[in-house]
């Protein structure tokens, strides 16, 4: 084997380990560690009510909601927090699309290209995960005032 192989070779290696070392630490912050600024958990589920905490930027309580839904639609409690729970899922994409950016971003840069090229290239992958969980935090938010569904 000669040396340029080699080299693209442990190049190719040191980009699988970044790329699982982004996915594990993304999902340690939305699952075990719950973070989801912005977003909101489930605190209490009654009979045919949800309580809803929603979080602010850095992931703190900021305000409780009591959703109940309109007598014939009990259902959308359930699909409430269902959307609840499926929103770390959401996050996972994003803090992983946040982290390979980042990367790529640095390896591209420590190559000598441009900056400004790579960095609009990279922001892509972000916008994509970042529009996803925009559009999941507001179909949330949509069933909390009672216009969705």
């Amino acid at each position: 084997m000669s040396e340029e192989m080699l080299n693209k070779g442990s190049r190719v290696l040191l980009y699988i380990a970044f790329l699982m070392a982004a996915f594990f630490l993304s999902y340690f912050l939305a699952y075990p560690l719950g973070y989801s600024p912005l977003g909101y958990e489930v605190v209490e589920k009654q009979e045919n009510a949800v309580v809803v905490q929603s979080l602010n930027t850095w992931g703190f309580e900021e305000e409780r909601v009591t959703y109940q839904p309109p007598e014939g639609y009990e259902w959308r409690a359930e699909a409430l927090a269902d959307r609840i729970e499926g929103q770390a899922m959401e996050y996972h994409l994003f803090f992983t699309s946040i982290m390979v950016a980042i990367f790529w971003l640095g390896m591209e840069v420590l190559k000598g290209r441009s900056m400004k090229k790579v960095l609009v290239l990279s922001s892509f992958y972000v916008f994509v995960s970042g529009l996803s969980l925009i559009q999941h935090l507001g179909n949330i938010k949509e069933i909390l005032e009672g216009s969705l569904y």
